[in-house]
């Protein structure tokens, strides 16, 4: 495999750990949507993802704590993200959701399992070349995440933009500044990035299709070697010069 072939085997792998980490980490930082406040409190930001919130001050200096104004189950943290199941501890709140955000929770999961999977077999199958058909199935799993990532985009016509837990429980302790948020979301940060991660997610597939599969030579050269022999004048033979010729190919003679 030339230097030049070995890097394009890892394209692929290169393209998808873009898309795995620009599609995974709106989820972690919980900033794929966002709920700003109309009026007071130093416009408060309230952040959501797939799976988890955090609420914004307007002043990052003297961070506002949510916990002042409703209790301490709506606990705010400038850096750590709270799953919604946190809003149900110690309270006899339920929140209700539509089959739209099921739908995004499922796949915010399935597509970095998915994903990862086929990063793996991306990296050994351009340093370990194996079979034509699972070089092309890697493509199509590439493509198949593509669409699971799209999945998530869901969030934006979800319940979770909608009528977002963290909401639901705000109206139920505090109704007032519950109406200080807008009905709708507005997109974040991580939904642009996820948009982007189909993208990327898309043209893993279509270099993997398109592309041949990396083929890797494991055999070591071949070497031959040219031995000169000298007859003494006793009729006696000696090796007298060893000539060792790489990469040199020799004619097999039938006898």
């Amino acid at each position: 495999m030339t230097f030049k072939s070995c890097l394009q085997s890892f394209i692929p792998f290169i393209i998808a750990i873009a898309a795995i980490i620009l599609g995974t980490a709106p989820s972690l930082t919980c900033e794929t949507i966002q709920f700003t406040q109309v009026e007071g409190n130093d416009d408060m930001i309230l952040l959501a993802g797939a799976l988890s919130f955090r609420a914004r001050g307007g002043d990052e200096n003297n961070p506002l704590l949510m916990e002042d104004i409703v209790s301490t189950a709506f606990l705010y943290s400038p850096r750590i993200c709270q799953n919604y199941r946190s809003l149900k501890k110690d309270s006899d709140f339920k929140y209700t959701v539509d089959s739209e955000t099921r739908t995004v929770w499922a796949f915010s999961i399935l597509t970095p399992l998915l994903g990862g999977a086929l990063i793996i077999k991306a990296f050994f199958a351009a340093i370990c070349a194996g079979s034509s058909k699972g070089w092309k199935y890697m493509g199509f799993g590439f493509l198949l995440t593509s669409i699971f990532q799209g999945l998530t985009l869901l969030i934006e016509t979800s319940s979770l933009c909608f009528d977002n837990p963290a909401l639901q429980y705000l109206e139920t302790t505090n109704e007032d500044l519950a109406s200080t948020f807008p009905e709708s979301c507005e997109w974040g940060m991580g939904f642009y990035l996820q948009i982007a991660a189909v993208v990327l997610w898309a043209l893993a597939g279509f270099t993997t299709v398109l592309m041949k599969e990396p083929v890797v030579v494991h055999e070591h050269p071949v070497q031959n070697q040219t031995v000169t022999y000298t007859q003494k004048p006793d009729g006696t033979v000696e090796e007298s010069k060893v000539t060792i010729v790489k990469g040199a190919t020799v004619e097999l003679k039938m006898i």
